[in-house]
């Protein structure tokens, strides 16, 4: 307490500010009503009341006084006195106090001024509505803290000491504001409030949106005609107190109601006002209590009735605390012997493992994995577990939801199986393609090989014949008689019309070569086709065959077959007139166009022979290779190019380029 004078002036006044303020017994009795530290302040800020929950809040100040100090040491006084005009009609204030054991701790403090005259600050009265009541303790007891049980008795007591005809409080629908119930009334007669939910429209319980409190000292039902309540039970006034929580939303109303008119309306709206934060924290715990509550019956329900197995387990000790009726069906256990053992019994991962999971899921880390659980006849199942943290009851502890996946993971390791077992049959089907389609352009090769060599040696004879007709026939070589001209003519129009067939036979072959298609392709892949085709050659003949190839893919857009018929005939060349050393194929890409070129170690050809290669018929030479005339047709109706570098003695290089676009028949024209 401040000591100011001698301690018999302090004694005086400190008795005239009780007398003040405690002039109405009804006040002094409603403060001895609630448990919650209170401290009330006179006009000069003496500590006027202090009730016996709040002397731990008591320190010394300096000058020796025992006061309410904030941690920093600023006094509670000054700081009501530096907000006093946000009062309307009370104000909240969280702060850290110090208390008597040298700690200091977080509260929640709702401050009530009283009016001096003119609205000059007369003092006030503080609630401490939190406190760590742990921090607090005093031997044995400790610090009462008003709940839900005790709103009833509160109520009750708020009704006798104030006097009125029907005290209640009242529960706002936080979801629906328009909606609220009774949840408990008394009056002296006995008789209560119905407690059914109603409309708070037409009811003074409406008017508190933007406002604390409400008066209407007279005139009650003509003032809310639409309130049935009020006209059955005779009442004629009304004071409310806004209940608020922490958010300062609405929660409830605080009310008392009259037969008679107010005589005492500032007095009556202090009480309520000084009231309203302790049944606020009362309504606070009830609803609290409510929603957790609710919150296990729902958990409850969705518990037991779900078909997914479902355990408790607590993550310290791995007790397996619950399980639902799924749970206890799939692993095959009585419910009382699956509570009674540890996860590690049922999983099959090591302990530290199963631990460190548990540990995860409890930080919120992991919240699902695979593994394998125990079943209650020995049999190893495959699961997958939803795991993580749930308070109930107050602990905590991890939930984990176990799905079956073992006919799953039965199914995947099949399919893994023929997937494998299926690769490597179509690799081995690739190589069947690959050697028959080898196989097909070595025939179609020998066949324009036949073809050329039967046209050659065709045109070949038929010079002979119809060259030895015209000898004949000039008389050159004796004079002929009649029959004799007769038959040699003869001889030389079969002659003739054969070469006309052949010629035609030709020009047909010719015709279908000139035929261009357009396929997109990796040249790559095809030149290792054509490769893997006269592997077989090369190796009878014991050369080495290699691919280099830098870039891959290479697209190209041009015809495949024909391309492909060039290639053989290079290589086939190459592997046929080289017989000691390899063969190279280079594939690249330069701009515009693509490159394939056909290295050789073989005899390699002069200088007139390279220029010529290319020219006469399909066999020019047997240096010159076979069907090199046919390759530059093919080549040029392409819109490529084919040339070759040779040095006597060390190989030859045979080098296409096929552009990128392709050129059509048309286009070629």
């Amino acid at each position: 307490m401040a000591s100011v004078g001698s301690e018999q002036d302090f004694q005086n006044r400190l008795a005239a500010e009780r007398t003040r303020v405690f002039g109405r017994p009804d006040l002094y009795a409603l403060l001895e009503l609630q448990p919650l530290p209170t401290v009330i302040y006179g006009s000069d800020g003496a500590e006027i009341y202090c009730n016996e929950a709040a002397q731990r809040l008591l320190t010394v100040a300096p000058g020796g006084a025992e006061r309410v100090l904030a941690q920093d040491g600023t006094d509670l006084w000054t700081i009501v006195e530096a907000r006093r005009d946000e009062a309307n009609p009370f104000f909240d204030v969280r702060l850290r106090v110090r208390v008597r054991e040298g700690q200091a701790v977080d509260s929640s403090t709702s401050i009530v001024p009283i009016r001096g005259s003119e609205g000059s600050l007369g003092g006030a009265i503080v609630f401490f509505l939190s406190l760590p009541t742990e921090r607090l303790r005093s031997g044995s007891s400790e610090m009462p803290v008003m709940t839900a049980d005790d709103l009833p008795a509160f109520i009750e007591g708020v009704g006798r000491v104030l006097g009125t005809d029907c005290a209640y409080v009242l529960e706002v629908d936080t979801d629906v504001r328009s909606e609220g119930r009774v949840l408990y009334s008394w009056s002296p007669d006995g008789a209560v409030l119905p407690t059914a939910p109603f409309s708070l429209r037409g009811t003074p319980s409406e008017s508190f949106a933007g406002r604390q409190l409400l008066c209407v000292p007279d005139g009650l039902a003509e003032a809310y005609p639409e309130d049935t309540t009020l006209a059955a039970g005779g009442y004629s006034a009304y004071v409310g107190s806004a209940l608020t929580d922490a958010h300062g939303a609405q929660i409830g109303v605080l009310a008392g109601l009259w037969r008679e008119p107010l005589e005492d309306v500032a007095g009556m709206c202090a009480c309520f006002t000084m009231a309203a934060p302790m049944a606020a924290h009362s309504l606070l715990d009830l609803l609290a209590g409510r929603n957790l509550r609710e919150s296990e019956q729902r958990y409850s329900s969705v518990f037991e009735g779900s078909a997914v197995p479902i355990m408790l387990i607590e993550p310290s000790t791995t007790q397996i605390v619950d399980a639902n009726p799924a749970a206890c069906a799939m692993y095959g256990y009585a419910r009382e012997d699956l509570t009674s053992m540890s996860i590690l019994q049922i999983d099959a991962l090591p302990p530290d493992t199963v631990q460190g999971e548990l540990q995860r899921a409890l930080e919120g880390s992991r919240s699902n994995f695979i593994g394998k659980h125990m079943m209650a006849g020995g049999a190893v199942r495959d699961v997958e577990v939803n795991i993580g943290p749930i308070t109930v009851g107050g602990r905590q502890l991890l939930y984990a939801m176990i799905n079956d996946i073992t006919l799953r993971v039965r199914m995947e390791a099949e399919l893994e199986r023929s997937k494998r077992n299926l690769e490597a049959i179509v690799a081995q089907r690739t190589q069947d393609l690959l050697r028959a389609n080898a196989e097909l352009q070595q025939a179609s090769t020998a066949q324009d090989m036949v073809f050329a060599s039967l046209a050659q040696e065709l045109r070949t004879s038929l010079q002979t014949i119809t060259g030895f007709s015209d000898l004949l026939l000039s008389g050159r070589t004796g004079a002929l008689d009649e029959e004799q001209r007769k038959q040699v003519e003869m001889i030389q129009g079969a002659g003739k019309t054969l070469a006309v067939f052949a010629a035609t036979l030709a020009e047909t072959h010719r015709a279908d070569e000139a035929s261009i298609s357009s396929d997109e392709f990796d040249l790559v892949s095809l030149v290792e086709s054509v490769v893997f085709g006269l592997a077989a050659f090369a190796e009878d003949k014991g050369l080495s065959l290699n691919i280099a190839a830098h870039d891959r893919p290479i697209h190209v857009k041009t015809d495949r077959y024909k391309l492909q018929q060039i290639l053989l005939n290079l290589l086939s060349n190459a592997i046929r007139y080289t017989e000691k050393g390899g063969v190279t194929v280079t594939v690249a890409r330069e701009p515009d166009v693509s490159v394939v070129t056909v290295s050789d170690t073989g005899p390699g050809l002069t200088q007139e022979e390279a220029q010529t290669v290319f020219d006469g018929p399909e066999v020019h030479d047997m240096s010159a290779g076979i069907g090199l005339p046919t390759s530059r047709r093919i080549v040029e109706a392409l819109g490529g190019t084919i040339d070759v570098e040779s040095t006597p003695g060390r190989g030859s290089a045979f080098t296409v380029r096929i552009p990128s676009q392709p050129r059509t028949a048309d286009s070629s024209a």
